[in-house]
This record gives C-alpha cells, structure tokens and sequence, in this order.
C-alpha cells in the first residue's frame, strides 16, 4: 500500500516536519437496507447565450442484489424543475443519470462580478414509489472556459472567462490553517475566507502538497465568490505512476475528487501538480532515478478521467506549465510561479517586478516578519530576540538555504542600509513587514496595469500553518492581520492607480475591474519627500470597465534624476471630490532617500478621520500587532493631500509606527 499523506508535513519552507496519524476528518457507519446513495455528481452546461441551463446529475447507487421498482427523482428546489428515471439497480456501485433544464437561470458569479446564486438539488431513491433516501446539495450555474487565444506580441493569453466575461484573477495560495488536521475548523475557514474576501480576493489556490479543499472550504468560497484553482495532491516530486498499484490507487483518488466536489461552482480549474514538469524540465530529474516516471500520469491518465468525470471544468496538466514542450515556466505563454525574486537570482530586489511580463502568475511572493504581537505570543519570555533558538526554530527554511545573512536579512540591508540586529526586536519586525508590504504592492500593481496581457496576480500565499517569525503570508497563524494585508487589499481594490517608469517616460495607469466606467479626475505628478507637489496636474479620466488604461504621462526628464532621492512620481483618482485611490513611485531605494521627520495632523469627523502631513510619510501605520479591526492601515501620505478612512470609534486614532522612523 503507498501511502497517501500531504508532502507539507514531512517538512516543507514554511512548515516544519510534523507528520499526523489517524483519519484526517469525521467519520460515520451508514446503514441501509437493500441500496446505499453514495455520490452526487453535478455537471452544468450552459448555453452560449446564457438562457439556458442543463444540470446534468449523476446519482451513483450501490446495490446490495438484484432490484426492480427502484426510481430516482431529481428536483431543482427553487424552480421546481424534476425528473424521475427507472433504475435496474444491480450488486455493486454504478451511476444512474439525470437531467434537468433550467430556463433564464440566476448565475453564479464570482466577487466583484455578481451575485453568488445557488441552486438546491434534491436527489430521492424510491423503491416501489416510497421514498427510500433522499440527499439534497447545493450547486451553482455558470460557464468556465480559459482563453488561451494568440497574444499579439507574443505566445498566447491565459485568461480565465466566467459567464462569457473575462475576470482579472486576484488571491493568494491557500496552504492547510494548522499543522494538525483536527484543529481546523469551519469556524476558522469563515474567519479566514471572509479575511480573504475582505481583501478583495476573488481565487484561492489550493496547493498540491496539502490536502484536498474539502466542502467546508468549498461551501464558503460558494457562498463569498471566491473561485478556487485546485491542484491535485502531487508537488515539486517524482511520483511511482509506472508502478501498477501507485498507478490505480492514484485513478481511484481523482476520480473520487472529481466526483465529490462536482457540485461546487466556485471549483474554477483542475490542475495535476504543482511544480512537477518543471521539475522535469529543469531540475535534472532526468539525471537521477526513474526518468519521468509520473508523465503519463498528468498527462494522459488524469486527462482521460476528467474528460469522463468532469468535461465541465478546465483541467491544466501542471503549474507552472506551457504547452509546445518549451519552458514550463515561460512568461509568455501558459501559467508562471515568478520566483527569480526572493528565492532566484533578484533576491531580495522586488522591484524586478516591474520588468515581467507574466500570462498568469500564481505563485511569487517575498517574506515578512510576524507582528510583534504574534512574536511575543510563541516566542518564550527569555528568547525574544533576533536569532534566539526559537527564533531560528520557528523561522522559514529558506533563511537557512545557502544565504548568508538570509534572505529576509539581505532585504533589510538591501533596502534599508540597516541589520536586524541593529534595529533590535520590535522595529526589525515592524520593517520586515513593511518590506513584504512594499514587496506584495509592486508584484500585484505590476501585474493589474498590464491586464489582460496579464490575467492574474496571484501570490504565494495567503495563510500560515503554524506560528512563524517569517512568512510567506498577509494574515497569519493567530489570524492576526500583517502589515501587508491592507496594501495589498488597497492593490486589489476594483478601481487603482499605478504610476510606472517606461521608454525614458512616467507613465499613469487607471485600472477598474468593475462592472461600470469609472468616471472622475486624474492628479500626478513629482512629491518632495521634505514638503511640496513641484509638478501637479489635474486632468478628467476615464476608464471603461473591466479594462486597464494610460491616463497620463510626462517626459522622465521632468523628474531629474539628481531629484531623485529627495522625491517620487505620484498619482491619485478623485471622484465627488474624494480620493479614491493613490500610488506612487520611487527609483532609488529607501536606504537612499531623505525622509523628513512626519508631523501629522489627525482630524476627526464626524464618520471619518482624515491624516494629513506637509511631508512624504511611508506607511503610517495606526496598528502594528494585526488585532485591531481598522478599516485601513500601513498607508503613505503624500505632502499637504488629506488621507481619509471611515471612522465611528470612540477613540481617535493616533499613529504608532512609519517607515519615515527607521531612518531618524
């Protein structure tokens, strides 16, 4: 027997070595007489036109002996829509199938694109026209396809279509919440997939060496419009698929997945593995061992068992991959994991970012220290300090991978000029994170301003495991909110503004997502870190839904670069008189930067608090420990521009930490 348990918990970066035993869920005795009700299986056609829809159901019927008179009725609650078919039901298990029409059907739609509907199917057994079980599930309608048309320049799109409507992917990669199984409840799924939908994520992806998403987590992501990208249960390994044994249990496995999770609508795309054909491609598996002994496997034994179980859903043979037998990881074409930053030869220069060109980027990200509540929770009183033995115990592997210092370490001095042992416990962690912040904010507003060329901007990864000192993530163990989790939730926002350096000119791009145009003002520029808008122009924007636009631009030259270090490009979108979203950009790093001391004013109204500073302040922050809930938080203010939040606590809010701080 091959054993079947996720690779993240015999050791993985970011989760230590901690191998469960026993059943991973609940269990349950079914007892029946003369037939058991095992599997529903719900696969959604619909039409072109988006009028029409054919649920078509697959009941799969264990039987005990041979029995006549048996029925199956299948209902469509909400429409009352029904069919009842005559089973002659045999020893064994075998699927008996059903179909339903639904005519102008309320569709399911993921966050930001429409409502979330959701059907209830009720499939009845009735023997001699007396019901004998009956199951009831819940569905959704809607059409999912992946647009991989010819891109312009070169390779091809990777767009995924819902409805007919193409959908900027925004999210993170989901990783099991805790290191032992039984700890995870739907109560903590809730709290972190409404953390999730508070950021504006619209997909989760679910690694392939964790463990399967489970209808708890499939059930909320229904609910929230939160669209799921499934890997199968196979990761960054060989895997035996020339063995017979290995080869059928895996069959039995995916065709079991399949079945199960059918129903769910937000269960966007299946996918074979994670990282296994480049593992193929360039990682030298063909220099040691078996030689591919798992290709057939991705690619033609799953395929077939989708194309039978579930023709419904895309089905991608591995991430990263790119089909024409090229680079899997190649930008132009298919799906890219962009690791050249933080695990690749960019290290810890995040603004490469800017440079790539990715088709649909699922995986990439940068490290960041815990809050420095989380920090004082798992680290013992006598080892709260840098590089303690808990410290190192609790910290993510690739700080130890051949780096000296590690790589969160080279970020601090890279960036700020500074080594953690200098800053000292507290403002190190506080600085890490606001260099993941900073980090997340260039990967994902670089990959928005080229949408559709880009089609997503999904990071590695959302959620932890485990109490960690560093971490991929923007919400962590303790479910405290990082510095990171409101710059990237303000990055994923429908409606933003990214300001770029490009072809010897500073380029302003408006990106809506949303269903309607989004009318109002357009104001860039130059900001001098010491006080003052040298360059400040206004001008009416526009920007049609769901696209990404140049709004403005000026010659580089107008922003010298002896200015440089003293200043930064902005922009920011106002509408009603309101600034609805800002960015800016700088060409030198922090380290390099003259940073005023901020004087900030606070004014309270009457729902809202507005912080205003005659200088530049980086990421004034109003909570450092993730606990408080505030609307926002790690926010820049640009010089003499009012930064306002709703606001109904009592108390007014004061600022307890900036970026402006680590250099004065």
């Amino acid at each position: 027997h091959w054993m079947r348990k996720p690779q993240y918990q015999f050791l993985w970066d970011w989760n230590p070595q901690l191998i469960n035993v026993g059943i991973t869920g609940p269990v349950r005795l079914e007892w029946n007489k003369g037939l058991r009700l095992d599997q529903i299986v719900v696969q959604c056609n619909l039409s072109d036109d988006l009028q029409k829809a054919v649920l078509t159901v697959k009941s799969f019927l264990e039987g005990f002996d041979q029995k006549t008179g048996i029925k199956i009725r299948t209902t469509v609650m909400e429409t009352g829509e029904s069919n009842l078919i005559d089973v002659n039901l045999s020893p064994g298990l075998a699927s008996y199938t059903s179909t339903l029409e639904v005519v102008r059907p309320r569709l399911w739609w993921p966050a930001g694109q429409g409502d979330q509907a959701l059907y209830t199917l009720q499939v009845e057994v009735l023997i001699d026209n007396v019901v004998h079980t009956k199951k009831t599930i819940r569905t959704g309608i809607r059409s999912i396809r992946i647009d991989q048309s010819p891109h312009p320049l070169e390779g091809s799109y990777f767009t995924i279509i819902v409805n007919n409507r193409k959908v900027f992917i925004k999210g993170g990669n989901w990783v099991p919440p805790d290191m032992i199984y039984s700890n995870i409840s739907r109560e903590r799924l809730n709290v972190l997939t409404d953390m999730a939908l508070k950021a504006n994520f619209n997909m989760l992806r679910i690694w392939g060496g964790a463990i399967w998403a489970g209808h708890d987590l499939l059930d909320l992501c229904d609910e929230k419009g939160i669209l799921v990208w499934h890997d199968l249960l196979f990761a960054c390994s060989k895997y035996p698929g020339d063995d017979r044994e290995f080869h059928d249990l895996v069959k039995h496995e995916v065709q079991w997945g399949v079945r199960e999770f059918s129903p769910h609508p937000s269960l966007a795309v299946w996918c074979g593995n994670n990282e296994n054909e480049a593992g193929t491609f360039y990682w030298d598996w063909d220099k040691f061992g078996r030689i591919m002994p798992d290709y057939g496997l991705y690619h033609h034994t799953i395929p077939v068992i989708m194309n039978e179980e579930d023709p419904s859903r895309p089905y991608w043979p591995s991430s990263p991959f790119s089909p024409g037998h090229i680079n899997p990881n190649s930008p132009v074409v298919g799906d890219q994991h962009p690791w050249d930053v933080s695990l690749g030869a960019a290290g810890p220069d995040f603004w490469e970012y800017r440079k790539y060109v990715d088709r649909f980027p699922n995986e990439g990200g940068v490290l960041g220290a815990s809050s420095p509540a989380t920090l004082r929770q798992f680290l013992p009183p006598g080892e709260q300090y840098i590089r303690s033995f808990s410290w190192d115990h609790h910290d993510n592997e690739v700080n130890f991978w051949n780096n000296n210092p590690g790589i969160n370490y080279q970020l601090t001095e890279f960036w700020l000029g500074k080594k953690a042992e200098d800053l000292g416990f507290e403002r190190y962690a506080l600085a890490s994170g606001l260099l993941q912040a900073e980090g997340l904010t260039e990967y994902i507003s670089n990959y928005r301003r080229r949408m559709f060329s880009t089609s997503s901007a999904v990071f590695w990864m959302y959620n932890d495991s485990w109490p960690v000192t560093h971490g991929w993530t923007i919400v962590d163990y303790y479910l405290r909110k990082k510095l990171a989790y409101h710059p990237v939730r303000r990055a994923y926002q429908p409606v933003i503004t990214v300001v770029v350096m490009e072809n010897d000119s500073v380029k302003i791009f408006g990106v809506n997502d949303g269903l309607s145009d989004w009318q109002g003002t357009v104001r860039y520029g130059i900001c001098l870190l010491a006080g003052g808008l040298p360059v400040d122009e206004h001008r009416s924007a526009s920007i049609p839904a769901n696209t990404s636009v140049l709004l403005a631009a000026f010659p580089a030259e107008q922003w010298k670069s002896e200015d440089r270090k003293t200043s930064g490009a902005f922009a920011l979108l106002e509408q009603n008189g309101k600034v609805v979203t800002q960015h800016r950009l700088f060409t030198e790093r922090f380290k390099d930067l003259t940073f005023s001391k901020p004087g900030v004013k606070i004014i309270r109204g009457k729902e809202t608090v507005t912080f205003q500073s005659a200088v530049f302040v980086w990421g004034a922050c109003i909570d450092t420990d993730g606990e408080r809930n505030v609307p926002d938080n790690c926010f820049d203010l640009l010089p003499g521009i009012p930064y306002t939040m709703p606001w109904t606590g009592k108390e007014t809010p004061g600022l307890i930490f900036t970026g402006n701080d680590l250099f004065l």
